[in-house]
């Protein structure tokens, strides 16, 4: 999105990088029916050692420089810019606004679609419970600490057991008992979640089933339709610190009421 947004403003184009691996295995295709450049090979190394530019926000990567602004200075930069990132960019051309309409406007793929279509929407209320980080995990490719400098690991670690499934079942209750709340959308990284609210709330639960929890092809576009769900409800309880449901939030509309785990309940 901010990509976008700074290529437009500097009368660039926006060439997508985009290559699968163990964090996502989905090519871009099986999850967004986008028109734009697309490059998913090796090449990507060839035009980033020719570009004129080069901003790196992967913290963990030896040439990285998390946050450097994005071409921070008024002069135009004649040449290629290459910005590896999986974080919102910094930069002078940034604005909210324009980034969500490029967000808003970006088309599902024809399975995602169906996905979502197959789940009765919207419910009373959303949630969004992402728990799975942390000791437990750990031994995860795509949860593993090495993806993160230790203090940001530590960081997101305390944040998932302020997601924990209970705060959500506490405000769930209390929505109900107050006659705010009949239908529920969840979405959540464990199957055991999962039956807990089942359980819990029987019919009222609403969700995309999945046989498992992983980044394969499937999983992801199975995802991207739980967002669209999420966004779906005029009350989202998101976890505070995922960026999921931080797009899963951009995606709504700006009037939709939103409460995050550890801080409004």
């Amino acid at each position: 999105m901010s990509a976008s947004v700074i290529a437009q403003r500097t009368g660039r184009q926006l060439v997508v990088i985009w290559r699968p691996d163990h964090h996502c295995e989905a090519r871009l295709s099986d999850l967004l029916a986008y028109s734009g450049p697309v490059i998913e090979d090796d090449a990507a190394d060839a035009i980033r050692a020719v570009c004129t530019r080069v901003y790196n926000y992967m913290e963990i990567e030896a040439d990285a420089a998390f946050q450097a602004p994005i071409l921070p200075d008024p002069q135009p930069v004649a040449g290629d810019v290459y910005v590896r990132s999986a974080y919102s960019l910094k930069s002078p051309y940034h604005d909210n606004r324009a980034e969500d309409r490029f967000l808003r406007a970006l088309r599902p793929s024809a399975a995602v679609l169906d996905l979502a279509r197959s789940v009765t929407h919207p419910s009373d209320v959303a949630v969004h419970i992402r728990m799975a980080t942390g000791p437990g995990f750990d031994h995860l490719s795509y949860e593993s600490p090495d993806n993160w400098p230790s203090e940001r690991h530590d960081e997101l670690t305390e944040w998932r057991g302020k997601s924990d499934i209970a705060r959500f079942v506490k405000r769930l209750d209390a929505l109900i008992a107050a006659g705010e709340v009949n239908t529920i959308f969840a979405a959540t990284d464990l199957d055991a979640s999962y039956a807990a609210l089942i359980d819990r709330y029987g019919d009222r639960i609403r969700y995309l089933k999945r046989a498992q929890f992983d980044r394969s092809s499937a999983q992801i576009q199975a995802g991207l339709a739980d967002m669209m769900l999420l966004a779906s409800a005029p009350l989202f309880l998101a976890s505070t610190w995922s960026s999921f449901s931080d797009i899963a939030e951009r995606l709504a509309s700006p009037m939709r009421r939103v409460e995050r785990s550890g801080l409004d309940f």
